[in-house]
């Protein structure tokens, strides 16, 4: 029964999260036809959390926490505005590959069901596991933004001395560390959600309140005709459906019924939500005050998870949240403190090419090109790139500061031979 009502629940926020009358919403799709909405600017896509076949135990708690999942991030994710979700499931004794979903959503579906180019997705998907007797929940994330022929990374461009320098994030994609969780823990979730999600004459907490009728696994469409604050007003699509009033998830807040109480990677997923609507938001003239808002959103969302979980415990999800808040920083034009944010995160990841690469170029904001920086920045993107050689960014950085040498042989620390060989190592053209 908590399954059921879990999976109806989200079924029907699925079609609510888009807002948008123009468009009616689904829920269960296989993972082998996912779907986007093509008119939202994010697309939440939650995959199924993988459990054992040989794990009885874990198997009723797996389905019950991928349907809660999913009604966390529907709920938590309308404050954005422009936004679509799809629940996908595993067919018939298959698995559902986040690789291959992603594959299908940006370059092989067919144009009615793949992103358009400026449009972002996250994917949320997870695995259940019974260990020691204990039962423990692992949560994964990726997110990215469609370019004109697939997926794209985020970069950010600097031009410096005459060359052009960029940086990516240091990851876009986050494997949380397994988080112990009871099945009593799900059951007071499926309590908490049955008493607080309820449609009501009025926006007033204290308003009678009419449970939804049971609807198995099929999605119950709604329009979103008003909204007050927390409270959503809902129109049934059919007959047969209630009509009134819903509170949503407050956003200064984790409410009683909410799964980020006990995974709060949720709220990290709804953070990194958030920064893709501003990205998207970027290249459409998003007003001031939207930016404002919607950063506000996200911050408020990292704040939560970072209360959560300690940064040792989680060094990854906090040095890529740092990143998040630098680029936010170097959009709003206040690059020193965006280069500050990188630095940061380029402590909490120590092993990565990408994070090193964003620091140093970073740094470079406000300084004059001279022999001195140019070599300093010379150290440090060999320095990164002996963690990653093959990292495309890296050697494209560092032939673009070959190419600097080339033209201010003051600036350079090698022997004109020796550059030449650098320069064709690197693969860039040797200067005249």
């Amino acid at each position: 029964m908590a399954r059921r009502f879990a999976s109806w629940m989200a079924g029907w926020m699925a079609a609510v999260a888009l807002a948008m009358p123009a468009q009616a919403g689904m829920f269960a799709r296989p993972c082998s036809e996912p779907v986007v909405f093509r008119g939202a600017a994010v697309n939440a896509l939650v995959l199924p959390w993988r459990v054992d076949p040989s794990q009885p135990r874990a198997q009723e708690a797996g389905r019950q926490v991928s349907s809660l999942a999913h009604l966390q991030l529907l709920m938590g994710m309308l404050p954005l505005g422009s936004i679509g979700a799809v629940d996908l499931v595993a067919e018939p004794d298959g698995v559902c590959d986040v690789d291959d979903v992603l594959s299908r959503v940006s370059r092989q579906g067919v144009q009615g069901d793949r992103l358009a180019p400026g449009q972002a997705v996250v994917a949320v998907w997870g695995r259940l596991f019974a260990q020691d007797g204990e039962l423990y929940v692992q949560t994964y994330l990726r997110f990215a933004r469609q370019g004109e022929s697939g997926l794209q990374p985020e970069t950010l461009l600097l031009r410096w001395g005459g060359v052009e320098l960029k940086a990516g994030l240091p990851m876009q994609g986050v494997a949380f560390a397994p988080r112990r969780i009871t099945l009593d823990d799900l059951a007071r979730v499926d309590a908490a959600t049955r008493a607080a999600l309820q449609v009501r004459p009025q926006p007033e907490a204290d308003a009678p309140g009419t449970p939804f009728p049971s609807a198995g696994r099929q999605g119950l469409p709604y329009w979103i005709t008003e909204q007050r604050g927390d409270w959503l007003r809902l129109q049934p699509m059919r007959g047969g459906l209630p009509a009134g009033w819903v509170r949503a998830q407050p956003r200064d807040e984790v409410a009683q019924w909410s799964l980020s109480r006990w995974l709060p990677e949720l709220d990290y997923a709804l953070a990194v939500a958030g920064w893709l609507r501003l990205q998207v938001g970027a290249g459409r003239g998003m007003a001031p005050e939207e930016r404002t808002r919607l950063t506000a959103f996200v911050e408020a969302a990292l704040a939560r998870y970072e209360r959560a979980v300690p940064a040792e415990q989680a060094p990854a999800a906090w040095g890529l949240a740092a990143s998040l808040r630098g680029q936010m920083a170097w959009a709003r034009g206040e690059q020193a403190a965006a280069a500050g944010l990188f630095a940061q995160a380029r402590e909490r990841l120590p092993a990565s090419a990408a994070a090193a690469n964003l620091a140093a170029v970073s740094a470079l904001v406000g300084t004059p090109a001279s022999a001195e920086s140019t070599q300093r920045l010379g150290r440090s993107l060999l320095g990164a790139l002996a963690l990653s050689p093959q990292d495309p960014v890296l050697r494209a950085n560092l032939a673009a500061l070959y190419a600097l040498y080339a033209d201010r042989p003051g600036y350079s620390p090698f022997a004109p031979a020796e550059l030449a060989q650098r320069q064709q190592v690197l693969g860039a053209p040797r200067q005249p």
